[in-house]
C-alpha cells in the first residue's frame, strides 16, 4: 500500500513538473543548473539591484562598494545575467555576483545567491 501511494505521489509529481515545462517552455525559462547568459529566477523577496561606488562597485562588488539600489526584484521574478564577479561580500556563503537586467530595465550588481541556481557559480557565464 505505501509503495503504491509513493508510485502515484511520484507519477503526480513528474506530471506536474512535465506540465510546468509545457507552460513555461524552454526559451526564456529560468535555467536551473545555469548554461550561460539568459533568464535566471530570483527565489527571495525584495532583493537589491545595486550599481554606483565607481570602479570599486564594478571590480568588488558589495553592498558598501555598491550603494545605490536601483531597484528590488522579487520571486517569481526573472532577471537576465550577462555575467558574474567574484565580489568584496559574501551572501549566503556565495562570494560571486552577478550584473543583471530587470523586467523594469534597471542594470546593476545582485548576489548570485539571490538566482535559481544549483551551484554559486553559474556555468557558462563569464566574468565581468
Amino acid at each position: 500500500m505505501i509503495r503504491s501511494v509513493r508510485a502515484t505521489a511520484a507519477t503526480m509529481a513528474s506530471a506536474v513538473i512535465a506540465a510546468a515545462g509545457l507552460v513555461f517552455g524552454t526559451a526564456g525559462s529560468a535555467h536551473a543548473t545555469g548554461h550561460g547568459p539568459g533568464y535566471y529566477g530570483v527565489w527571495a523577496s525584495g532583493v537589491n539591484v545595486r550599481a554606483g561606488g565607481g570602479e570599486q562597485c564594478y571590480l568588488y562588488p558589495s553592498t558598501s562598494n555598491c550603494p545605490d539600489v536601483q531597484t528590488t526584484v522579487s520571486s517569481p521574478a526573472q532577471v537576465w545575467v550577462y555575467c558574474q564577479q567574484e565580489g568584496a561580500q559574501s551572501v549566503g556563503n556565495n562570494p560571486y555576483w552577478v550584473w543583471v537586467l530587470t523586467a523594469s530595465g534597471h542594470r546593476g550588481y545582485m548576489a548570485s545567491y539571490y538566482t535559481n541556481n544549483a551551484t554559486n557559480w553559474i556555468d557558462g557565464v563569464e566574468r565581468c
